[in-house]
């Protein structure tokens, strides 16, 4: 019996450190890194193989800003290109020319 407490305390440990890591990779992702564009790309990586490995999912604002077939950043203008169309937010991975279809929330 103590061992599966022991267990339990080592995962939920495990899972508390992994979303904060996965809080600093989201910091990373969200700033301005035009300038370093592989740092940017590593974050996303990062965030796709911790939530993957930990089972911690980061917001779903953060998975909008990577391109989950070449796992890079989408930095509007420089990685990818936005455009509205009937009711829809496309977003283009220019890497790989990915397309990914949000709709278009009327309230914003």
């Amino acid at each position: 019996m103590p061992r599966s407490i022991s267990k339990s305390r080592g995962q939920n440990e495990r899972k508390k450190n992994a979303s904060e890591s996965l809080l600093f990779l989201s910091n990373i992702l969200n700033e301005d890194n035009l300038t370093h564009p592989i740092l940017s790309d590593s974050a996303a990586r990062s965030i796709l193989r911790l939530s993957k490995r930990h089972g911690v999912r980061a917001n779903n604002k953060i998975y909008q800003k990577i391109c989950r077939k070449c796992h890079v950043s989408l930095v509007p203008g420089k990685s990818s290109r936005i455009r509205i169309s009937n009711g829809f937010i496309l977003n283009t991975c220019i890497t790989c020319h990915r397309i990914y279809r949000f709709r278009l929330d009327k309230n914003r």
